[in-house]
């Protein structure tokens, strides 16, 4: 028969703590990835507005000039003269 083995650490359960530095390093890591990610979906995205539309303007124009209106002044009533 084999011998039987001594019982090993992670038999235990017992982990080391984590470094700190560590921790954040990884955090930061994941944040940038994220970031990174994200950038390059919006930047490369399909149908991007890059200045020019290939959908025609609906705005409507005008086709009056804005000097061609007229205002006439209201009629005043001059005194009649008449003749006795």
């Amino acid at each position: 028969m084999s011998p039987q083995r001594k019982r090993s650490r992670r038999a235990t359960g017992w982990k080391p703590p984590r470094d700190r530095r560590e921790v954040v390093i990884a955090v930061l890591a994941s944040l940038a990835v994220i970031v990174v990610t994200a950038s390059l979906v919006w930047f490369l995205r399909p149908n991007r507005d890059s200045g020019t539309s290939s959908v025609p303007s609906t705005v409507a124009t005008s086709t009056t000039a804005p000097g061609a209106t007229t205002t006439t002044a209201p009629a005043t009533t001059a005194p009649a003269t008449s003749t006795p």
